[in-house]
């Protein structure tokens, strides 16, 4: 994999940039109905424009923004959540409104901070307000940037049990190396990697690689029966990957530039049910003989 570094490496940047963006997209109404829609998945907009009671062009509007910022996605000729938007649906959304609607008691919290009544308080006030958390059951953590998310994934690739699926547009000898290892310990794996970016990557691998790992990579490459099984070329709108069906990774790029953004590590089984559809989804419609070609050209090397 390929190592690419955030443009300023700054919070202040990420929070003015993207997630202002996706705060001023969910500050709509509209934007949050769609949404909802989204959800359970809008297969005929014009009967959502109806039971909306938008007009086209506010609709089209709103539901293009929400593409945009990844919270939906068009799959099969219908519009569905992402994962990204059904955690921010399902748990970010509840737990901003009934912050909102306590922020008195918050502030009483804030306040007793440091004193003899904090912690005793502090519980009974939170145990009232049941005010929704991101840590049980789904447990997020943020990871700032390339170097974090390569460290999560061996970590999580190397703890493997039962599956490790990764769909991805890098390529990491690292990585690679916790993702054989998985595979030599009789954990299922299944890598896709992006289509278009393959060769010129492929062929920076062949400098980067190990005689050893080389060598392992090759051997490897040369069970065609094996290969089949575990790798494919396709068209991937973001790296991800699922280990032990719970345990996910989500990585977020700048479309146009390919720099790296932020990357969250989801523990939650609900996430990984999705991500593994979408993943069985691109492995259908990749290719391959894509893979044998690229595999191939690291013999000559």
């Amino acid at each position: 994999m390929e190592k690419f570094e955030t443009t300023t490496g700054e919070e202040a940047n990420i929070i003015t940039g993207e997630l202002s963006t996706l705060f001023r997209v969910l500050s709509h109404p509209d934007t949050l109905k769609i949404l909802y829609l989204t959800g359970s998945g809008i297969e005929n907009s014009t009967h959502a424009i109806e039971e909306l009671d938008l007009t086209p062009k506010r609709y089209y509007s709103r539901l293009r923004e929400l593409i945009d910022t990844g919270l939906v996605r068009k799959m099969d000729s219908v519009y569905r959540q992402t994962a990204l938007g059904r955690i921010i649906y399902e748990r970010f959304l509840p737990t901003m409104g009934k912050a909102f609607d306590a922020r008195e008691e918050l502030e009483l919290i804030v306040y007793l901070e440091g004193t003899d009544l904090d912690n005793g308080v502090k519980k009974r006030i939170l145990d009232k307000l049941e005010i929704p958390s991101f840590v049980e059951p789904t447990k997020i953590k943020l990871l700032r940037d390339y170097e974090a998310l390569a460290i999560e994934a061996i970590d999580l690739y190397d703890s493997a049990e039962e599956s490790v699926l990764l769909a991805s547009n890098y390529l990491d000898v690292r990585v690679m190396e916790a993702f054989i290892r998985a595979i030599d310990r009789g954990v299922t794996n299944r890598g896709i990697m992006g289509k278009n970016r393959q060769v010129p990557k492929i062929h920076k691998l062949r400098r980067m690689l190990s005689l050893t790992f080389a060598k392992t990579l090759v051997s490897f490459a040369s069970n065609i029966e094996e290969l089949k099984d575990t790798i494919r070329f396709a068209d991937i709108p973001y790296t991800f990957c699922v280990v032990d069906g719970h345990r996910n990774l989500m990585e977020f790029s700048n479309p146009l530039n390919e720099t790296f953004i932020v990357a969250l590590s989801i523990d939650d089984w609900g996430v990984g049910e999705e991500l593994t559809k979408l993943f069985e989804m691109l492995w259908k419609a990749g290719e391959f003989q894509s893979a044998i070609e690229a595999l191939d050209s690291l013999k000559s090397s």
